[in-house]
């Protein structure tokens, strides 16, 4: 390791001074964080990508978010290899008492556009293997003959709805769904407006702040596509 400490570090340095300062000012809240177990209102999953921050585009305080990221906001399904978000899951609804589960895309997700526009990634490595939890609603946006930016789009909402049919794969999810307990719901960030769009059983996509919460969240039917 070198003596000199590059730009990258000293900026986040320098946004830590920042935040001891906002601690200070606001010592009680972040004390009561520390002193009381976590209590979050929603689980979601969400897109690793550095220009998604979920807590700034829900404006949610610390401590109202359990948050699983990963590239391209994947659920794999229960009998996955992959163990760490189905743990995440089942420790958010069965130890946090957490009743909403959130899986949000975003549009210009580069996971996505990977298997859509079938880049040449190992499928060996591990990048490959992840990557191809997109492949299902990819193979349904070229089956649907969409192309170029729409094709991404809409790709991005598939793929949001097919995490939501993983989700249900969890017997503890699934089990709450049915009594009632838990809701699922399927959001996508749009970058370029700062909106979110919100999946509706027998109504589609539409802005959130008019959508009303989907009695069914497990029916994910491409029938507005």
């Amino acid at each position: 390791m070198g003596d000199e400490i590059d730009d990258d570090i000293l900026d986040a340095a320098a946004g830590h001074a920042r935040f001891k300062a906002q601690f200070a000012r606001e010592r009680a809240f972040f004390e009561g964080l520390a002193e009381k177990a976590q209590k979050p209102r929603l689980l979601w999953i969400g897109c690793s990508d550095s220009r998604v921050v979920p807590a700034q585009i829900t404006s949610a305080d610390p401590g109202e978010l359990f948050e699983v990221r990963n590239i391209a906001n994947v659920v794999p399904p229960m009998a996955a290899p992959d163990v760490s978000v189905g743990a995440a899951i089942e420790y958010a609804l069965g130890h946090l008492g957490i009743d909403d589960i959130v899986v949000c895309g975003h549009t210009g997700c580069g996971g996505v556009k990977a298997m859509v526009e079938a880049a040449n990634i190992p499928e060996t490595s591990q990048l490959g293997q992840w990557i191809d939890h997109t492949g299902p609603a990819a193979a349904l946006i070229r089956a649907a003959g969409l192309t170029g930016a729409e094709a991404l789009d809409e790709a991005v909402k598939a793929h949001a709805l097919f995490q939501v049919d993983n989700l249900m794969t969890y017997p503890i999810v699934a089990e709450g769904v049915k009594a009632g307990r838990v809701k699922v719901h399927a959001w996508v960030y749009e970058m370029e407006t700062g909106s979110i769009l919100s999946y509706a059983a027998g109504v589609g996509w539409r802005p959130l702040a008019e959508t009303e919460v989907a009695e069914d969240a497990g029916d994910t039917s491409f029938g507005d596509m």
